[in-house]
């Protein structure tokens, strides 16, 4: 029974290509190869085979999400219905 195979692009960036590939020829794998051992981890695993995240807040960033969350609590923060409200409160 002969295997059918497919042949697809993928864009990346020049360095990291020539990273990956400095790596797989390292550990004696073809770029073909390493792909395929990714594509059967997902159908495996039914996910992405690792943990995808945003990068940590800087603690600026964490220091104002903070501060929102309080101005967020009932009698804490200011409330307008329109922005007419708040441009007078601002303005006054």
């Amino acid at each position: 029974m002969a295997t059918t195979t497919v042949s697809f692009s993928v864009r990346t960036d020049p360095a990291l290509k020539k990273q990956v590939d400095l790596f797989l020829e390292n550990v004696g794998m073809s770029m073909s190869t390493a792909i395929n051992l990714y594509l059967r981890k997902i159908v495996l695993e039914q996910r992405i085979p690792f943990e995808i995240s945003l990068p940590p807040l800087s603690p600026e960033s964490q220091a104002a999400l903070l501060e929102a969350e309080e101005l967020k609590k009932p009698g804490v923060g200011k409330v307008f219905k329109t922005v007419d409200e708040l441009r007078e409160d601002l303005l006054s």
